[in-house]
C-alpha cells in the first residue's frame, strides 16, 4: 500500500513540476513579446506605451535592461537622480557600468565634480582616470591628485588631454622635474616615438644635449648598421663625444642598435657585437639580452649559425628548436636540460627529450620519458603514445551536478539575463552579459554556466565558460559533435577525414557561426570574404553576399574545400596544409626545409607561435574527435608524413 501511494505521490510531483514548467514557459513567450513591443515603443518614442510595457514585465529578467535603453538614450535630458536610483539597484549588471561610463562624461562636461566623485568607480579608462584627477583638483584635493598624477604622466606615448589640466597644475606645483621628465623620454624612445621625446626635452634646462642624444638613438634606429660601424672595438679613446662616451644612454643606444640590426641580418649583428661590447661596460643581463635576441632571431629563420649564437644560454626554448632543426641530438638533450625545471617537465620537452634519447640509441630511457606522459591528453602525450604503441587517454571526465542545483542556478537574475539575451538575439549585450558572468562566477557556477549554454545550444560560450573555469575534461562539452551533417557531407565531397574538420571549426570559431576575426575572418571556419569569392567560383557555386559565410552549411562548405585546396597545394600534408589554413600557403612555401624533415621537427620549428599552437591544437583535436565520434582513432604518426625539402 505504501509503494502505491508513494507511486501516485511522485507522478502526482512530476504533474505538477510538467505544469510549472508548462506555465513558467507561456509566460516567458509572453513576457518576450511583450519585450520586443517595449523595444518598439521606445525606438518609436512612444513612451507611453512603452512605460505601460514595463509595468507589465516587472518579473522578466530583461526589465532592468529596458529601463536602462530608456536611460541611456535620454543621459543629457535626464535629472541626475534617477540614474544615480538606476546604478545603485543594479549596480553589478554591465550595462550600469555602461551607464555610469557615459554619466561620468557628462558629469565632468556639466563640471559636476563631487558627483563625479561619489559616482566613479575603478577600472576605468585612461580618459576617466584623467577626469578623475581634475575632479579632485577642483573639489580641494589638490594632495591627492598630485600623487595620482605621476603614473598617469610616465607613459610612452601622448597621453589624453583630459590630463592637461592635472599636468599644469602638477608643473606649477614644481612637482614636474627633469629627472621625471627624462624617465619618460626614455619609455618614449624605446617605443620609438621621437616627436614625443623631443617635445618632452625642450623645457629641460640641458634641452640641447638632451635633444642630441635623442638624435643619435633615432639615427640608430633608422640606419643601424651606419653607425655601429663607426664605434670603436676594444677600448674607447681618450678623448671622444657622442657615442665613443661610455655612458648608460650610449649602451642602450647601441643595445637598441644591435638588436634593430638583427631584424635584418643576425650575422652582421653578431659581429658588430663581438666587436664593441668590450669596449663598453656593458651588464651581464645587457649581454644575455643581446645574445639572447640574435640567436632568437636566427632561430626564427632556421640560420646555420642559429647554435653558434646560443652559445650555453640556459632556458631558451628557441635553442631546442634549433638543435631539433639541425637534428643535432646531443645538443637537443643540453639544450632542454638547462631550461628551468617547470618547464623541462612540461610534456613538450619531455617529449623531445624522449625523441633525443631514441635518436642517440638510448631506447630504454626513451620508453620510461614516453611512459611519464602518455597518459595525458594533448598534442604531445599522443605523439608519445605513439612511440610507445599504446592506446591515447582521453580522460573524459563530465561534470556531475544534481537538477535541482542546475535549476535553482539557472533563476539566478544574471543568468536568466543570459538566457534571454541569447534565445531573443540580442547578440552584442548577449556577449557582454556572458562576459561578466565569466569574471565573477566561481570556478563551480561556471561549470553549471556551462552546462546550460550547452544546452541552449551556444557552444562557443560553452567552450569559454569551461576554459575560464580551468575545467578541461568534460568533453562532451568541449568538443561538441555540432554541424556533424554539413561537415561529413563536405569531408566526402572534398575527400578530407571528417574529424580533421572538425578540428578546423573548433580551433577557428569554437564552433560559432557568427564569429568575426579583427581582420573580417567570417564564419565557422573563418574564411576571409575574398578567399570565399574565390572557392566559391572555382567549385562552380558562386557567393552572391558575403553574408553567405554567416550561414553554417555554406560556410563549411567553403571551408572544406579550401582546406582541400591547401592540402594539394602542401605535398598532400596534413601538417602543411593546416599550418596554410592559418598562416597563408606563401608563408609555409617559405618555412618548408633544405632536405626532408620528420613533421614534428618541423611543426615545433614553425616561426609564428600562433600557427604553431594552431596546427598542434588541430592535430590533437582530431583525435580528440575521432574518440568523441566513436571512430577508430587515426594516430598522430599517420597524419604527419615527412615534410619534403623545398623545390628549387
Amino acid at each position: 500500500m505504501r509503494i502505491i501511494i508513494s507511486f501516485i505521490l511522485c507522478c502526482f510531483w512530476a504533474i505538477n513540476i510538467s505544469y510549472a514548467n508548462d506555465t513558467s514557459n507561456q509566460t516567458l513567450t509572453k513576457q518576450r513579446i511583450l519585450f520586443q513591443q517595449a523595444q518598439k515603443a521606445l525606438k518609436t518614442h512612444q513612451l507611453t506605451r512603452f512605460k505601460v510595457l514595463l509595468e507589465q514585465l516587472a518579473d522578466y529578467p530583461l526589465q532592468p535592461y529596458l529601463q536602462y535603453q530608456f536611460l541611456q538614450h535620454r543621459l543629457n535630458h535626464l535629472p541626475d537622480e534617477p540614474i544615480a536610483n538606476f546604478l545603485s539597484e543594479y549596480p553589478d549588471t554591465f550595462f550600469a557600468t555602461r551607464l555610469r561610463s557615459r554619466w561620468l562624461d557628462k558629469l565632468a562636461r556639466k563640471k559636476k565634480w563631487q558627483l563625479f566623485l561619489d559616482h566613479y568607480q575603478a577600472p576605468q579608462s585612461i580618459t576617466k582616470q584623467c577626469l578623475r584627477l581634475q575632479a579632485l583638483l577642483n573639489t580641494g584635493q589638490k594632495e591627492q591628485a598630485m600623487a595620482e598624477t605621476v603614473p598617469l604622466w610616465l607613459v610612452p606615448r601622448s597621453q589624453n588631454k583630459a590630463c592637461d589640466p592635472a599636468f599644469s597644475s602638477w608643473q606649477k606645483q614644481g612637482l614636474l622635474t627633469d629627472e621625471l621628465r627624462w624617465q619618460r623620454i626614455n619609455l618614449a624612445l624605446q617605443e620609438n616615438q621621437f616627436s614625443l621625446a623631443k617635445f618632452l626635452a625642450k623645457p629641460m634646462d640641458n634641452t640641447t644635449e638632451v635633444t642630441a642624444w635623442i638624435n643619435r638613438w633615432q639615427k640608430m634606429h633608422h640606419n643601424p648598421l651606419s653607425l655601429l660601424k663607426q664605434l670603436p672595438g676594444k677600448s674607447l679613446p681618450s678623448k671622444g663625444a657622442n657615442l665613443f662616451q661610455d655612458l648608460p644612454i650610449t649602451r642602450e643606444i647601441i643595445l637598441h642598435g644591435i638588436e634593430r640590426l638583427a631584424k635584418k641580418s643576425t650575422d652582421k649583428a653578431y659581429d658588430n657585437w663581438l666587436r664593441i661590447q668590450s669596449a663598453y661596460q656593458f651588464s651581464e643581463q645587457d649581454k644575455l639580452y643581446i645574445q639572447r635576441t640574435i640567436a632568437n632571431r636566427a632561430a626564427l629563420r632556421r640560420e646555420d649559425r642559429t647554435l653558434e649564437f646560443f652559445g650555453d644560454i640556459p632556458a631558451e626554448p628557441w635553442r631546442v628548436r634549433a638543435a631539433l632543426w639541425q637534428q643535432d641530438w646531443p645538443a637537443v638533450k643540453r639544450a632542454i636540460l638547462s631550461l628551468n625545471i617547470t618547464e623541462q617537465q612540461s610534456s613538450r620537452w619531455q617529449y623531445w627529450l624522449g625523441r633525443s634519447q631514441v635518436e642517440l640509441g638510448n631506447s630504454a630511457n626513451a620508453n620510461i620519458i614516453f611512459q611519464s606522459i602518455f597518459l595525458q591528453r594533448d598534442y604531445y602525450a599522443f605523439l608519445a603514445a605513439d612511440k610507445l604503441g599504446r592506446p591515447y587517454q582521453m580522460n573524459h571526465n563530465p561534470i556531475v551536478y544534481e537538477e535541482i542545483e542546475l535549476t535553482e542556478f539557472s533563476q539566478r537574475p544574471a543568468v536568466a539575463r543570459l538566457k534571454e539575451f541569447y534565445v531573443l538575439d540580442i547578440q552584442l549585450d548577449g556577449r557582454r552579459q556572458a562576459y561578466e558572468l565569466k569574471q565573477k562566477l566561481s570556478p563551480r557556477d561556471l561549470q553549471l554556466l556551462a552546462i546550460l549554454t550547452h544546452q541552449w545550444n551556444w557552444h562557443h560560450q560553452t567552450i569559454a565558460l569551461l576554459g575560464k573555469a580551468q575545467y578541461w575534461d568534460a568533453l562532451n562539452l568541449r568538443f561538441p559533435i555540432v554541424y556533424d551533417t554539413a561537415i561529413l557531407k563536405a569531408g566526402k565531397k572534398n575527400g578530407l577525414n571528417p574529424s580533421w574538420l572538425f578540428g578546423i571549426a573548433r580551433q577557428e570559431s569554437a564552433f560559432n557561426p557568427q564569429a568575426r576575426s579583427h581582420v573580417g575572418a567570417t564564419g565557422l571556419m573563418q574564411l576571409m570574404p575574398k578567399t570565399g569569392k574565390l572557392i566559391a567560383r572555382l567549385i562552380n557555386k558562386p557567393m552572391k553576399k558575403t553574408s553567405e559565410l554567416l550561414n553554417p552549411n555554406r560556410n563549411i562548405q567553403l571551408g572544406s574545400a579550401y582546406l582541400r585546396r591547401m592540402y594539394d597545394k602542401n605535398q598532400q600534408n596534413p601538417v602543411l596544409a593546416t599550418a596554410s589554413y592559418n598562416a597563408g600557403p606563401h608563408r609555409v612555401a617559405q618555412w618548408l626545409p633544405e632536405h626532408e624533415l620528420p613533421a614534428d621537427i618541423w611543426l615545433e620549428n614553425i616561426p609564428f607561435n600562433e600557427t604553431r599552437k594552431y596546427t598542434r591544437s588541430v592535430l590533437s583535436y582530431a583525435a580528440i574527435f575521432d574518440y568523441q565520434r566513436k571512430q577508430k582513432i587515426i594516430p598522430l604518426f599517420d597524419r604527419m608524413p615527412a615534410v619534403q625539402a623545398k623545390t628549387p
